[in-house]
C-alpha cells in the first residue's frame, strides 16, 4: 500500500501515522500475523521509527490498546453518572456495550478497526492479554460488579455477583459472535445496528429480571 496523504516528516507526524497504519494491520492479520515491516510501509517510515517512537510490535500493540480504551471511557463518562440509581447504571452500561462492539457512534471504518482488534484479541490472546486485562478490562469489569452487587445486595466480589455479572455481558456478546448463525436463523430480521433500541432495551429487562430473581431466591433461603 502506498504511503498515506499528507505524510510529513516530523516526529509527532510520525508516530500518529505509526498508529494508524498499526490500527489498520493489526485489525487485518492479528497480533501475531502482523508485521513491523507493512505497518512501516503503510505509514511511509523506516523500522527505526517503530523502536524509537515505540520499542517493538508489543508496545506498538500496547499503544494502540491504550488508544481504544481512552475512547471507550470518554465516551461512557459523559453517560454514566455514579449517582444514578444501579437499575439505570446498568441500562446505560448494556447501551455502551452494544455500541462499543457494533460501532454503531458514527459507524467510522476506526471504530470499526478498534472493535476488531478488540474482539480478535478475546478469540485468539496475545502475549499482551495479561497487561490488557490488568490496565483496562479489570476497571471495566468491576464497574460492572458494582452495579450487579448493589442489585442483588451483595459484594462486587462475590461469585453470584460475578457469574450475574457474566450473564449480562454474554447476552450482547452473542449477538456478535453468533452473527453469521442468527443471520441465517433469522434471515428476516433486520442487522444489529438496525434494531439497536429494542435490542438494549430486551437484554436490560431480561437482565434485571434476571438479577431479581436471583436476588429473591437468595432472600427465600432457596439458594
Amino acid at each position: 500500500m502506498a504511503q498515506r496523504a499528507g505524510a510529513t516528516a516530523n516526529g509527532g507526524g510520525t508516530r500518529e501515522r505509526l498508529l494508524e497504519a498499526a490500527l489498520e494491520v493489526f485489525a487485518e492479520h492479528g497480533y501475531e500475523a502482523a508485521t513491523i515491516r507493512e505497518i512501516c510501509s503503510r505509514a511511509g517510515a523506516n523500522v527505526a521509527a517503530v523502536h524509537y517512537h515505540f520499542g517493538d510490535k508489543r508496545r506498538l500493540y500496547e499503544a494502540i490498546y491504550g488508544t481504544l480504551f481512552e475512547t471507550l471511557r470518554q465516551r461512557r463518562t459523559d453517560f454514566l453518572p455514579a449517582d444514578a440509581p444501579a437499575a439505570e447504571r446498568l441500562r446505560v452500561y448494556i447501551r455502551a456495550l452494544f455500541e462499543e462492539i457494533f460501532c454503531c457512534a458514527g459507524n467510522t471504518e476506526r471504530q470499526v478497526q478498534l472493535s476488531t482488534i478488540y474482539l480478535t484479541e478475546m478469540a485468539s490472546p496475545s502475549e499482551v492479554l495479561d497487561r490488557i486485562v490488568a490496565e483496562h478490562l479489570e476497571p471495566d469489569a468491576r464497574e460492572l460488579y458494582s452495579i450487579v452487587g448493589e442489585l442483588l445486595g451483595d459484594g462486587p466480589d462475590d461469585p453470584r455477583t460475578i457469574d450475574c455479572a457474566a450473564s449480562v455481558i454474554g447476552q450482547v456478546l452473542y449477538y456478535h459472535h453468533a452473527g453469521p448463525i442468527i443471520s441465517r436463523l433469522h434471515p428476516e430480521r433486520p442487522p444489529v445496528p438496525e434494531r439497536l433500541e429494542p435490542l438494549i432495551e430486551h437484554v436490560w429487562r431480561f437482565a434485571l429480571a434476571g438479577i431479581e430473581r436471583c436476588a429473591m431466591t437468595s432472600a427465600s433461603g432457596d439458594g
